[in-house]
């Protein structure tokens, strides 16, 4: 038996940034932010980007309902 309830890849984020942030959906957002740009090759004027339409991002955190968390 596994350490997960479920055998999925798990999104995390740290108690602190949570509560800097004021929620766990925003600490998990940035830090899936931070996560993608540290793996992008996409640069432009000197800084990473990504990019990812809303429905995208939706598929990514299915849970938020809210578009302000994600935007």
């Amino acid at each position: 038996m596994g350490k997960l309830l479920i055998d999925e890849q798990p999104l995390q984020c740290q108690p602190s940034l949570a509560i800097a942030l004021g929620g766990s959906d925003e600490a998990i957002v940035l830090q899936q932010l931070h996560y993608w740009l540290e793996r992008s090759s996409q640069v432009r004027d000197g800084y990473r980007w990504v990019y990812n339409s809303m429905a995208d991002w939706h598929k990514q955190f299915p849970w938020i309902k809210s578009r302000k968390t994600l935007s």
